[in-house]
C-alpha cells in the first residue's frame, strides 16, 4: 500500500517522513501553552518558599523570646527564697510557655496550610503541562529511541514506554484494548517438548505442546530485542522467549528447547517468526491510551527542576536543523516549505512563514525568543 511521501521544495526526500509543518505548528502551540504554565509553577514555588521562610522566622523568634524570658526570670530569682515570688515566677513561665506554644501552633498550622495549597496548585499545573506535552511527545520528537514493556498485574496487562534522545527521557503509562491476551490472539503456536510415553517401557518422546491458549504474562521490546513469557492457566507450563536479529532462546520452564538439537529441529520457525513479529507490533496496534507520566532531563525530573522549557529547547535544536535545510532548499524567502505527495501522484505544498513563527514565539516572551534563536528564526 502506497503512503504519503514528504520532500523538500526541491523534491529531495525529507529526512523524516512526517508533516513537518504540522509538527512545527504543534510545537508552537505546545510552547505557547506550557511556558506560561511553567512560569506560574515557578512563581508559586518561589512565593511558597518566601512564605515558608517568613513563618519559620516567626517560629524561631518565638523560641528565642521564650528562652530569653526564661533565662531572665531564672537570673532575677536566682537568690530569691520567697515562695510567693518563686510561685509568681513559675506562673509567669507557665503563661509564657502556653502563649508561645499557642502562637507556634498557629504559625505551624498556617505553614502547613500554605504548603498544602501551593503543593496542590503546583501539582495541578504539572498535570496540565504533562497532558499538553503528551500527544506532541508521542511522535513529535524525531530520532528518539523507544523501549516498551508490559506485564500482568492483578489479572490486567499494563505497560510502559520509555523513550530517549540525547539528554532527554520521557515515559508513558500504557493501557491496552484487552485486559489479558493469549498467544493465539496474535498467532497460533506450538512447541516441541520431551514427555515420558509407553505402557510397559517409559521412554522419552517429542510431543507438540500447543501454547496458543497460554496467557502472555510479560513482553519487553527495544530495538530488535524481544523477550516474553507465556503461562498456562494453572501455571504448570511456563515458556520464556528471547530473540534478536542474530539469535533466539526458547525455554520450557528451565529447559532450553532451542539448545536441544532434536527439539530445535522440530520448532515451527515460520510460526515463531510470525509470532515474534506480532509481539513487536503489539505496542503499535493494541495500545488503547498513552499517558505521559514524567520527563527527565539529564536524569532529573523537569518539573522538579523547572526545566520544561529546556526540554523544548532540545526539541527546537532538532527542528532548527530541518528549518535551515527547508530554507536552503526552498524557493521563497521567508517561508519554511515542504512538498506532500499523496498516493496517486497528487502533489501539494505546505508552508509556514518565518514571520508568523517569530511573531508567535515573541508573544511568549524572552523564553519564546530564545526558542526562536535556536530554531534559527530571526528578524530580517
Amino acid at each position: 500500500m502506497d503512503s504519503i511521501k514528504y520532500t523538500f521544495q526541491d523534491s529531495t526526500e525529507f529526512p523524516v517522513q512526517r508533516d513537518f509543518i504540522q509538527d512545527l505548528q504543534d510545537f508552537l502551540g505546545v510552547s505557547e501553552e506550557v511556558i506560561p504554565l511553567e512560569r506560574s509553577a515557578i512563581r508559586t514555588k518561589e512565593e511558597n518558599r518566601a512564605g515558608t521562610a517568613i513563618l519559620e522566622k516567626r517560629i524561631r523568634e518565638i523560641d528565642e523570646f521564650q528562652i530569653e524570658v526564661t533565662g531572665y526570670l531564672e537570673k532575677l530569682t536566682q537568690e530569691v527564697d520567697s515562695e510567693d515570688i518563686l510561685e509568681i515566677k513559675n506562673k509567669i513561665l507557665e503563661t509564657c510557655d502556653a502563649a508561645a506554644s499557642g502562637k507556634k501552633d498557629e504559625n505551624l498550622e498556617e505553614l502547613e496550610k500554605e504548603t498544602r495549597i501551593a503543593r496542590n496548585e503546583i501539582q495541578q499545573l504539572e498535570t496540565k503541562i504533562l497532558s499538553i506535552l503528551s500527544p506532541f511527545f508521542e511522535a513529535g520528537i524525531y530520532g528518539a529511541k523507544h523501549a516498551y514493556s508490559a506485564a500482568v498485574e492483578g489479572k490486567k496487562l499494563t505497560g510502559m514506554q520509555v523513550s530517549s534522545i540525547d539528554s532527554i527521557q520521557y515515559e508513558y503509562d500504557l493501557t491496552f484494548a484487552e485486559d489479558m491476551i493469549k498467544v493465539g490472539d496474535l498467532h497460533e503456536f506450538t512447541l516441541p517438548i520431551w514427555v515420558k510415553a509407553g505402557i510397559l517401557h517409559k521412554e522419552d518422546k517429542i510431543k507438540k505442546l500447543d501454547v496458543s491458549d497460554f496467557h502472555i504474562m510479560s513482553i519487553e521490546y527495544e530495538g530488535n530485542s524481544l523477550s516474553t513469557v507465556f503461562e498456562d492457566k494453572d501455571g504448570e507450563h511456563r515458556i520464556t522467549i528471547s530473540a534478536d536479529e542474530m539469535s533466539y532462546l526458547i525455554l520450557h520452564g528451565d529447559y532450553e528447547i532451542s539448545g536441544d538439537e532434536k527439539l530445535a529441529a522440530s520448532i515451527d520457525m515460520d510460526a515463531f517468526y510470525e509470532l515474534t513479529k506480532k509481539l513487536k507490533q503489539f505496542f503499535k496496534v493494541s495500545v488503547e491510551s498513552r499517558k505521559l507520566r514524567r520527563v527527565l532531563l539529564e536524569g532529573k525530573n523537569v518539573m522538579d527542576e523547572n526545566r520544561v522549557q529546556d526540554s523544548l529547547k532540545l526539541i527546537a535544536g532538532i527542528y532548527g536543523k530541518l528549518i535551515g535545510e527547508c530554507v536552503e532548499r526552498g524557493y521563497t524567502k521567508g517561508e519554511i516549505s515542504i512538498k506532500i505527495e499523496e498516493p496517486g501522484g497528487i502533489r501539494t505544498e505546505k508552508y509556514l512563514s518565518s514571520s508568523e513563527l517569530l511573531s508567535r514565539l515573541s508573544d511568549i516572551g524572552s523564553e519564546g525568543l530564545e526558542l526562536a534563536g535556536i530554531l534559527g528564526i530571526t528578524e530580517t
